[in-house]
Parts: C-alpha cells; sequence; structure tokens
C-alpha cells in the first residue's frame, strides 16, 4: 500500500490518496443535498411559482417523482457498468453539470409540459452524479474501514442537506422579505443551487481520482459488465440482500425528502401558515432528522466494521421500522413530538444507509463494483418510483402520514428477509471483518 495509505483512521484501500478521499465526501456534500433540495422546494414551486391547484399537489409531485425515476432506471444500471469501463470521475462531473443546467431552467417553466420537461433533464443528472458518489464510497476505503468511512461519508452528506435545510430552506422567506415577489424569491432561490453544483463538478474535477478501478482488468463490454451486476445476486444472498435494502433505503428518502416537506406545508396552510412559513418548519424537521444522523453516524460505522453485516441489517432495518411507524402516528408536525419523532427516525434512516453499503460494499467484486452499485441504484430507482406513486396515492386518499406507515412495513419485511440470511449465509464473521483489506 502507498505511503497515503490512510486518511486519518480510514484505512484506505490501494491506489487511493487522501486528496481522493476528501474529495469523495465533498462530493457527497454536494450532490445528495442538490438532490434534497429538490424535493424541499417542490411544495414552494408548485403554490407559488407555478400556481398549480394545491388540490393536485400531492398527485402532480408523485408523478414528477414517476417520470425521475423511470428516467433513472433506464439509465443507471449502464451508468454504473460503464463506469468499470471509463472511470468514476468523468461521469460525476458531467452529472453535476446536467443538475446544473436543469436547476437553471426549472423554475422558468411556464406551463405543465415545461414542468415535466425540466424534471426530465434534472433526471439524468439524478442517474449519474448520486450513483458515481455511492460507487466511490465504497472503491475508496479498505474493507476493515468500510463502515467508518460510510458513516463520515453520511457526515458529509447529513451536514450538506442540514445546511441546505437551513439556509436555503429559509432564503425563499428571506427573499420575500428583501421585497421579491414569492415568484422571484423561487427562481432565485434554484439559481442559488446552480451556483452551488457549478462549485461541486469543479471539485470533483480536481479531487477525485482518474481512470478504472480496476485498470490491470481488461475492459468488458458494458453489456457485459451490466448483466454481471444481475448474475452477482443469484450467486450470492447477500448481495440479494443487500439489493433488498436499497428498495427499502431509498423508499425512506422519499418520504423523508419528498412527502414531509408536503404533509408540513398542507397542514401550515390549514392553520393559516404561508408556503415560506411551511417550508421553514420542513427545514426544520429534516434538519432534526439530519441532525441525529451527524451525532450517530460515525459511532454506527465503527459498530459495523467491527461485526457481522447481515446481523447489522437486521438490527438497523427493524430500528427504522419502529421510527416510521411512530412517525405515522404523528397527528401535529408543528408541535414538539413530532421533533422527537424526527429523531428517531434520523437514527433509522442512517443505520440503514450505513449497513446497507457496507454489507453491499463488502460483497462486490472490485473489477464489476460499478454495476453491482448499478443494479443497487436501479432497484432504489424503482423503489422510488413505487414509492412516490402509492406514496402520493395514499398521501392524498388516506392521510399525510399515510407514506411513513407504508415504510415502516417495507423496513419490517427487510429485517425479517436479513434474519433468513443470517441464519443461512452469515458471510464474514466479526473477526473476519476487523482484519480485511
Amino acid at each position: 500500500m502507498s505511503a497515503a495509505g490512510k486518511f486519518g483512521p480510514i484505512v484506505l484501500a490501494e491506489g487511493y490518496t487522501r486528496l481522493n478521499a476528501l474529495g469523495v465526501l465533498l462530493g457527497g456534500f454536494a450532490t445528495i443535498p442538490l438532490l434534497a433540495f429538490m424535493g424541499l422546494i417542490m411544495p414552494f414551486l408548485l403554490e407559488e411559482v407555478f400556481a398549480v391547484d394545491p388540490g393536485i399537489h400531492g398527485r402532480l409531485t408523485g408523478r414528477l417523482a414517476v417520470l425521475q425515476e423511470v428516467i433513472v432506471i433506464l439509465l443507471v444500471s449502464v451508468v454504473g457498468a460503464a463506469s468499470d469501463n471509463f472511470g468514476r470521475r468523468v461521469i460525476m462531473v458531467l452529472g453535476l453539470c446536467l443538475i446544473g443546467f436543469s436547476l437553471l431552467l426549472y423554475p422558468l417553466a411556464e406551463n405543465e409540459l415545461q414542468i415535466y420537461g425540466y424534471r426530465a433533464a434534472f433526471a439524468l443528472g439524478a442517474a449519474t452524479a448520486p450513483l458515481m458518489y455511492g460507487t466511490s464510497i465504497q472503491d475508496t476505503p479498505a474493507n476493515r474501514s468500510r463502515g467508518l468511512f460510510i458513516g463520515i461519508g453520511s457526515i458529509a452528506t447529513g451536514s450538506g442537506v442540514l445546511v441546505m435545510s437551513l439556509t436555503v430552506g429559509r432564503l425563499p422567506e428571506y427573499l420575500a422579505g428583501q421585497g421579491l415577489t414569492p415568484q422571484d424569491a423561487g427562481i432565485y432561490t434554484c439559481w442559488c443551487m446552480v451556483a452551488f453544483a457549478a462549485v461541486a463538478a469543479m471539485m470533483a474535477r480536481l479531487t477525485w481520482r482518474a481512470g478504472r478501478v480496476a485498470a490491470s482488468e481488461p475492459r468488458k463490454p458494458v453489456w457485459r459488465n451490466l448483466g454481471q451486476g444481475f448474475s452477482e445476486a443469484a450467486r450470492n444472498p447477500r448481495i440479494a440482500l443487500a439489493y433488498l435494502t436499497s428498495f427499502a433505503s431509498r423508499g425512506d428518502l422519499v418520504v423523508i425528502i419528498t412527502f414531509l416537506s408536503l404533509w408540513v406545508v398542507q397542514d401550515g396552510r390549514d392553520a393559516g401558515l404561508s408556503a415560506a412559513e411551511g417550508l421553514k418548519r420542513a427545514g426544520v424537521m429534516m434538519a432534526a432528522i439530519q441532525g441525529i444522523g451527524l451525532l450517530t453516524s460515525v459511532f454506527i460505522g465503527r459498530l459495523v466494521d467491527r461485526m457481522n453485516r447481515v446481523l447489522a441489517v437486521c438490527i438497523a432495518f427493524a430500528v427504522a421500522s419502529a421510527a416510521y411507524l411512530a412517525m405515522a402516528m404523528v397527528e401535529d408536525p408543528y408541535v414538539n413530538i413530532a421533533l422527537v419523532a424526527c429523531v428517531f427516525v434520523g437514527i433509522g434512516e442512517i443505520s440503514v444507509i450505513i449497513t446497507a453499503n457496507a454489507l453491499l460494499g463488502q460483497e462486490a467484486p472490485k473489477a464489476r463494483r460499478g454495476a453491482v452499485v448499478g443494479v443497487f441504484g436501479l432497484i432504489g430507482a424503482f423503489s422510488i418510483l413505487c414509492t412516490s406513486y402509492f406514496g402520493g396515492i395514499v398521501f392524498d386518499a388516506i392521510s399525510r402520514t399515510a407514506p411513513f406507515f407504508m415504510m415502516g412495513a417495507v423496513n419490517l419485511v427487510v429485517a425479517l428477509a436479513a434474519l433468513r440470511v443470517l441464519v443461512r449465509a452469515p458471510g464474514m464473521s466479526a473477526k473476519e471483518v476487523r482484519a480485511s483489506t
């Protein structure tokens, strides 16, 4: 291993430097908040910029998310397989540029067709940048440090979402207070994130490792890499379990990013609050969820590096199930008990993210990791599609907290599946995890 084989307490994989590790963390700080921003700002855009009938906000939000995820589904596996041939950096930079370009145009949409069209452009970036971050955070550490590095990565992404929620989430209200119309406030808020995306793309270009991860192995056609991403699950039940965790964990994010904000804004409107005031409260709740993740992610990451990772998945998803079911029972998002529920949701969210990714990175072969992570992302995108569609239906037809109940049940199913794999094919023991490279 090279002299630059450690990044603080993290043991790095061969060929990676401290600058590469720092660049990946900065990529997480930028990429996930850029995606979360769309869910946070959407209720404000619908009400103040696009002037859409509030009675169809839930359905339109769900349909836009479905459009985005259909595009992600079509692209994400191919992008992951292609990154095994061409490297992660070039695709990451391209994805960030696509996100920035779409946010430049999105608030200027003048009709429903343009709303869908600009969201499709955003989806192209959503199919590339987050996948490259997810793959690179698996590539960079040695296996025995994978949980800790993913935990630190969660701090980076959580910090980004926290900063975005507490600053950009309040920006429309601030700009309106400075004399701008609500419509202009929404437009300028989106354009601030365009500048953020441009800076993130430049940082990735300067700090990420260039070239292929498995440079010593011959290139294979992208379609063959893609097929191997699927076939790994048939050979390895732990990869199959990791794919199942993707379905649940991505659905969890939909509920937090999309339906939490919509729930809070609509309840606020019923109570006589403006959309900006509702968005501010949603930002506080998202900050509470991300804040507890910041406080616990390193502890959870260290714990995952010291135990069987299938067992870790089982525990994490059981905790998440209980947390989402508890949030579903909250009647008023403006009372303090809602913030308490956010704390438990935050613990559940960060636990499933770290354990799922640690298991995936441990089991995915290095030469096909992009393809495996691509399939992981494909299943996650399919989950986002399903959760967005059915979440929108139950949100409008049953209750504004029904999506949380739905995801509580899904997380419980994953916990039971992990228990079965633990009995039949547990994989690396805790001792083997601590000694692995």
